[in-house]
């Protein structure tokens, strides 16, 4: 796998946080940046409840897209998301803190596939997830 220089990964980062309107809408940011890995955390407030005061799905399912993205762009090259699959097997509740854990655990020159976990500040799981992105093959 390719490694970025770290100012690459500084600039990816900040790029994530700093350019994603809709993660910055929502309260999204990512705090941890490797290659191959992402954490992105995000507070469930009233805003981000159904019908049923649970997190939306689109929450917890957005907080997982957010660490995916930047896992799989922090290698230096775009990447995008062209299938996900998500488990759903706990609520989130207002107040939780949403912490969400992307790792690449396979890549080609084209195609990487990403496993992300969703969980509580009390560490219990929410989501699972894997994600299959497109590497576009040039530099971000």
């Amino acid at each position: 796998m390719l490694k970025p220089a770290q100012g690459d990964l500084k600039a990816i980062l900040e790029k994530v946080n700093i350019e994603d309107a809709f993660a910055k809408t929502v309260g999204m940011r990512v705090v941890e940046l490797s290659p191959g890995y992402a954490k992105a955390l995000m507070e469930v407030t009233d805003d981000h409840v159904n019908v049923f005061r649970m997190a939306h799905g689109g929450v917890i399912f957005s907080v997982a897209d957010h660490a995916c993205e930047a896992a799989g762009n922090s290698f230096g090259e775009p990447a995008v998301a062209i299938q996900n699959n998500m488990h759903f097997l706990s609520p989130g509740t207002p107040g939780d803190r949403l912490e969400a854990t992307a790792r690449v655990i396979h890549r080609t020159r084209r195609i990487g596939l990403i496993e992300a976990v969703v969980r509580n500040q009390h560490q219990e799981i929410l989501a699972q997830c894997q994600q299959v992105i497109y590497f576009r093959g040039s530099k971000a």
